[in-house]
């Protein structure tokens, strides 16, 4: 997780808090609405922004900005909901435990852009399959630096694979292996289809998916 969205966070739970506590525990509703709202919506949208969609955190805030009583105002039960959420989120996102699931879901998805290359591959749609193994080849690698904490802006897919042989997250001959899937990347971006070889693709599959059980 950035350090300044975890920043952010930590920012909006002392917010939260102070904004709570500001107020009685007898009183339902919130007395500054405007402050309330202000709070409110920029937590909502700060859990919506790290945390993924199919995940009990996106469940739960959908249903706390469902609440019909939200509609005369801000009922305090509801702020005090809201700030345990965000509470929650943080030690998880502190804890590294948001990015770990994000990973997954990501995987998941990428895993299917695989099973329809290999599909197509199977079917020899050449075209297609290079088109959607070289999608997930790029992106799998620039989210693999950055769980490195490698900065992927400015840099082109080659370099990129540099760079993490040099930290080490890649060996030699696994970097040199990917980098000469960058070809097949290269002529699928630009419609190259004659200088595309179907085995080549068809080794571009297999490695992404060792690629992604083992990073992802």
């Amino acid at each position: 997780m950035q350090t300044h969205v975890l920043k952010r966070i930590d920012e909006l739970v002392t917010r939260g808090t102070a904004t709570i506590r500001s107020q009685s525990h007898e009183d339902y509703w919130m007395r500054d609405v405007v402050a309330s709202q202000s709070w409110f919506s920029s937590a909502a949208n700060s859990i919506q922004q790290v945390a993924p969609t199919d995940s009990f955190y996106r469940s739960e805030l959908d249903r706390l900005v469902s609440n019909e009583n939200l509609k005369g105002g801000f009922p305090r039960a509801t702020m005090e909901k809201m700030l345990g959420l965000l509470q929650s989120v943080q030690l998880e996102a502190q804890a590294g435990l948001l990015t770990k699931l994000e990973d997954q879901v990501v995987a998941t998805a990428f895993d299917d852009f695989l099973d329809h290359a290999a599909q197509y591959h199977k079917s020899g749609k050449i075209k297609e399959a290079a088109v959607l193994a070289s999608a997930v080849l790029e992106d799998t690698v620039k989210r693999i630096a950055v769980k490195s904490n490698i900065d992927p802006v400015g840099f082109s897919l080659e370099p990129l694979i540099d760079e993490l042989a040099k930290q080490s997250v890649f060996t030699a001959v696994k970097a040199k292996r990917l980098k000469s899937f960058s070809a097949v990347r290269n002529h699928a971006l630009h419609a190259e289809w004659d200088k595309l070889d179907i085995k080549d693709v068809g080794a571009q599959i297999s490695a992404l998916r060792e690629l992604l059980d083992e990073h992802l």
